[in-house]
């Protein structure tokens, strides 16, 4: 009798497992959408007013971080950090408006030469 049962569970368990369903298919990935209120699509005219501050010391200006740093990339190399902390300090002097809060100048490559934030001088 107990050999019975024992076939029997066996047989339940063994068909419960090879049921003709189809497993149910994934969930797609949910996918964040960015808030059109938090994008950033405009932080003034600080750039500029760098840009024409630094005269021919900077390639490009651009802002970033939610309109919270500056970012000052030059012709540089990236040994130029000497040069990268006075041209931070420059941009200092008229960048420290509205929510901007840090400085940063780069070198050519991308390398970060310089940073600053408010209220204290730029640090290689």
């Amino acid at each position: 009798m107990k050999t019975l049962r024992y076939a029997l569970i066996i047989t339940v368990l063994a068909l419960a497992g090879c049921s003709a369903a189809e497993p149910p298919a994934p969930a797609p990935p949910v996918v964040a959408e960015p808030d059109p209120a938090e994008t950033v699509t405009d932080c003034g005219d600080v750039a500029e007013t760098v840009r024409t501050h630094l005269s021919d010391r900077a390639e490009t200006v651009t802002v970033s971080g939610q309109c919270t740093t500056v970012e000052v990339k030059t012709r540089l190399s990236d040994e130029d950090s000497a040069a990268g902390v006075e041209i931070c300090d420059a941009a200092a002097e008229v960048a420290y408006t509205g929510d901007i809060n840090s400085v940063r100048v780069l070198s050519a490559t991308g390398a970060e030469l310089a940073n600053g934030i408010t209220g204290a001088r730029c640090l290689p």
